[in-house]
């Protein structure tokens, strides 16, 4: 995603806009909006902004509580993160990830393709697979992009279970497909999952990586820090009025405010928006409500010592390890991530534990954790400090087959929508830190684009 720059004389009186959600497709919204010369108010109900793509320091260590993983390709992120200032804070990060089958640990690099043809962790009738469903994945690839996967037909007439029954085999599902795509990345079954988003993933998420020393949150927390965010507040209608809209909401206190806007961005998870939006469609409220999200009990336990493994994430095939999907090794993805030579580790739990354990204390949950990550590093109690139990509901959209089609019909009646009135999230395409933040970006142009005439000559080119 690219932003031009071009001067800009603000009106006398700047127009106003109220974006609910301070999350990165949120915060991006407002920035956007902010440096165009309006007059912004990000309204937050948690008591800090940045969503699930926020870092928080615990008991001395920087603690993940969502997005964790930023690819190169993210160029509108990158862009952003220069325009900051903050370029010196990010830096390359390690590709080095392990795939524990059989309790051996086959070691690639996610930006290397040869290693993938060399590794062990699957056979030569796997790879034979893969290399004849390359030119039918090639085929597709033109509907893989963050513009035009909602165009997908094919791809999204399949789950990504049924795509590779019908173009890898049980060897790849189980150790490559069931790890990666459906609990590493989505934390749910890939049986529940288009076959566009596997492939999605497979094209974007596949490739050099960055970071920072200070966690992917510096980024939420930079943009928080430079705009008018009003935390602890909860929002209750948004409604059109003649001279714009007007947002409703209390505070921390309970005391209830009602501020006029000229513009509004509701950034938040698709299920959370008809509640505050009255008098949104019958046919736009049922395909918000009824959108599918997985949900995350994420566990990170900071060490006294790091483990041996030297790769930034290890994902485990669920014959071996039946309450793991994955673990990632913070320590190991760029140097300073953890101070004094100490370790970090997140787990992510397959579904059933998630299940079983959500209502479970903090306590009770970082012991079956911890019990789980022994038998993939044996003396891990030995060197245990302290854990932060998270629990994201919800985490990440699960598209099921048929869902882009959905999501298609959604985007045509939205474009006959007041334009003033914009929506942001994660769930305009693969479910990801970058598709929320060019949402974003996108309904801040669509805003800016609509107010002043000006702003025809301004807009925002996305890439």
């Amino acid at each position: 995603m690219e932003t031009h720059h071009h001067p800009f004389t603000a009106p006398a009186t700047p127009a106003t806009a109220v974006v609910v959600g301070a999350g990165i497709a949120g915060l991006t919204a407002a920035w956007r909006l902010r440096r165009a010369g309006l007059r912004v108010r990000v309204l937050e109900r948690e008591p800090a902004a940045g969503g699930r793509m926020r870092t928080v320091d615990h008991d001395g260590f920087r603690v993940e509580l969502g997005a964790s993983i930023l690819g190169r390709n993210y160029t509108g992120m990158l862009r952003l993160i220069e325009e900051l200032g903050l370029t010196h804070q990010f830096g390359p990060s390690s590709t080095l990830c392990g795939f524990d089958r059989d309790n051996t640990v086959h070691r690639l690099r996610t930006d290397s393709r040869g290693d993938l043809l060399r590794t062990r962790l699957i056979g030569p009738r796997t790879k034979a697979a893969m290399f004849r469903a390359l030119p039918n994945f090639l085929a597709h690839r033109r509907c893989l992009d963050w513009d035009t996967m909602d165009r997908n037909t094919y791809l999204d007439a399949l789950s990504a279970t049924q795509y590779a029954r019908l173009h890898l085999t049980q060897e790849a599902i189980d150790h490559l497909c069931e790890p990666l795509f459906g609990g590493g990345i989505v934390l749910a079954s890939p049986d529940r999952m288009a076959a566009a988003d596997m492939l999605f993933y497979t094209a974007k998420l596949l490739v050099p990586h960055f970071n920072s020393p200070q966690g992917v949150g510096l980024l939420t927390r930079t943009l928080a820090e430079r705009l008018d965010v009003e935390l602890n507040t909860r929002v209750t209608a948004v409604r059109r009025r003649d001279d714009g809209f007007s947002v409703t909401w209390r505070d921390g206190g309970g005391e209830e405010h009602t501020d006029r806007a000229d513009a509004v961005v509701v950034a938040l998870p698709a299920p959370q928006v008809p509640g505050i939006l009255p008098e949104l469609a019958p046919l736009d409220r049922d395909y918000l409500s009824s959108l599918p999200y997985s949900r995350a009990l994420i566990v990170s336990l900071g060490l006294e010592r790091p483990p041996s493994e030297r790769a930034f994430a290890l994902f485990l095939a669920r014959r071996t390890h039946p309450a793991l999907v994955g673990i990632e090794l913070h320590h190991n993805k760029i140097p300073g991530r953890v101070d004094d030579g100490r370790g970090l580790i997140t787990l992510h739990p397959r579904q059933e534990f998630t299940d079983r354990w959500w209502d479970a204390d903090d306590a009770t949950v970082t012991e079956q954790a911890l019990t789980a990550a022994a038998a993939v590093f044996p003396g891990l109690r030995d060197t245990f400090l302290t854990s932060h139990v998270s629990r994201q509901d919800p985490a990440l959209v699960v598209r099921p087959p048929g869902g882009y089609a959905d999501l298609r019909a959604f985007n045509a009646r939205r474009r006959a929508m007041d334009p003033r009135l914009q929506l942001a999230g994660d769930y305009f395409g693969p479910s990801s830190t970058y598709g929320a933040l060019r949402s974003g970006e996108e309904a801040a142009t669509r805003i800016l684009t609509h107010l002043t005439p000006a702003h025809q000559n301004r807009r925002l080119h996305m890439r």
